[in-house]
């Protein structure tokens, strides 16, 4: 939910097709109503909503909120970052919206989405500056609700999916395990990131080497969607590859598909090259197979 041109729409896009959906959301005109599709996540079906934010729509919605938001699990709540001058009309908003649920007595999940916050604005202090107020403002509500704050950007798909992830594992309350998994692991290995995707890209948990840059992490996804078209396009199971940061440090990982009936599993490993000792590399890829009874283990507890 969101006002009319927030961007989400554009989100929704990104999230359903990952990659080549630049042409379509340049296409995209404004939702009309509430446009309804479903997606399934460990093996859970769930219905998803996208609310028009014009404002006859935003009235119907409000006049008879029972109608149309009885029944949410989770909102994700969008702000267009870039428009200033609508800040106050959309908290207003978000406002109504919270007042429903906290009247029926249904504190869910709220994420709220600082959208199209591009690159270039990232280190804009006049931006950030008014984002800081507004979460400041919002925390009000945090008392009645868990309210998580995230900026995101067509331009950055990972803020997108992160974003979408976290949202998701709220419903799932053994999923934060995974990243606990993940981080005593990487103590063995030295690793610069252990990560657990759906087949969907979802990350159902991940632990990235503390102060990897931004476009250090950008180059890990983009090359992890690259790399999972591979898998399924040559049908393969497991991948190893090798690449390099833009500072020149070079790193080595596997990808390997981790089966459980009709669901698939992604597990993305790296680990910083050995330039001395590639051999030692190597040795450390392969010790991940031993920990993967761990996460089988903690994939079906979830899903069970």
């Amino acid at each position: 939910m969101g006002l009319d041109n927030a961007g989400k729409t554009s989100i929704i896009t990104v999230i359903t097709q990952r990659f080549g959906f630049e042409e379509e959301v340049a296409r995209l005109t404004p939702t009309r109503r509430i446009a309804r599709d479903s997606f399934k996540f460990l093996g859970i079906e769930f219905a998803r909503m996208d609310f028009g934010g014009q404002k006859q729509y935003r009235e119907e919605y409000l006049k008879h909120p029972e109608k149309y938001l009885m029944g949410t699990d989770l909102l994700f709540y969008v702000i267009d970052a870039q428009d200033f001058n609508r800040y106050i009309e959309s908290i207003d908003y978000l406002e109504e919206i919270l007042l429903f649920f906290k009247e029926e007595q249904e504190y869910i999940p709220i994420c709220i989405l600082f959208h199209k916050f591009d690159p270039q604005l990232v280190d804009d202090k006049d931006i950030n500056k008014r984002i800081l107020t507004l979460k400041q403002a919002l925390t009000r509500y945090s008392h009645a609700f868990d309210i998580f704050f995230f900026e995101t950007t067509i331009f950055d798909i990972k803020s997108v999916m992160d974003a979408f992830s976290s949202g998701l594992s709220m419903l799932f309350e053994k999923m934060e395990m995974v990243s606990q998994l993940f981080s005593e692991l990487s103590k063995n290995y030295n690793s610069i990131l252990i990560a657990l995707f759906d087949a969907k890209g979802i990350t159902l948990g991940e632990y990235y080497r503390p102060h990897l840059h931004l476009s250090e992490k950008l180059k890990i996804y983009e090359m992890y969607i690259e790399l999972h078209k591979r898998i399924v396009n040559e049908n393969r199971n497991l991948l190893e590859f090798s690449d390099k940061f833009e500072n020149g440090e070079r790193f080595s990982g596997i990808i390997e598909v981790l089966n459980f009936g009709n669901l698939d599993f992604y597990l993305l490993f790296i680990v910083e090259e050995d330039k001395s000792d590639l051999e030692k590399t190597i040795n450390i890829l392969d010790k991940i197979e031993a920990a993967k009874p761990q996460m089988e283990n903690l994939i079906l507890q979830i899903i069970q």
